[in-house]
């Protein structure tokens, strides 16, 4: 019996990152983007419910974006920084991504999710991908740390609004 793994590509973009950042949250936050503390650098990321805040591998230039839902997760072979946390899709079924500066909405159907965020560079341009694998109970973790990274044990689960 064959089995193949199932992913979907929601949507593809190429978002302009300012800051190093890349954020994934609820677009009926007030305030979506997180404030970063300098262990939130040293992890790359700043969660709270809602809002996951990603650090890039450079602090500004242009990066494609793939989004996609899978059920399995399994990390692309080149990805040199790849980050787990929890998230929630509200009954909206709508999730932003975006950078300082560009933003674009896609629908993710509302649940509970690991969010799963890779990234790296091909040919010297930035590109991550960003996955939902439906889970509940979901842990936070650095899959693959590069050497820009320095996770603290136990990870910062908490920040503030930017």
């Amino acid at each position: 019996m064959s089995h193949h793994k199932k992913s979907k590509v929601v949507a593809e973009m190429k978002l302009s990152v300012t800051y190093s950042q890349i954020a994934v949250f609820d677009p009926s936050l007030a305030k979506p983007f997180n404030s970063w503390q300098p262990l939130h650098v040293a992890q790359g990321f700043a969660w709270r419910p809602g809002s996951a805040s990603f650090r890039t591998l450079e602090e500004a230039g242009s990066i494609a974006v793939t989004v996609q839902l899978v059920d399995k997760i399994e990390l692309v072979s080149g990805t040199i920084r790849a980050i787990q946390v929890p998230f929630s899709v509200g009954t909206s079924g709508t999730v932003e991504i975006a950078s300082i500066s560009d933003h674009e909405q896609v629908t993710i159907p509302a649940g509970e999710y690991a969010l799963i965020f890779e990234t790296a560079r091909d040919e010297g341009s930035m590109w991550c991908r960003v996955s939902f694998c439906p889970k509940t109970s979901v842990e936070a973790l650095v899959l693959r740390a590069d050497e820009a990274l320095s996770p603290p044990s136990p990870l910062l689960m908490d920040t503030k609004p930017a």
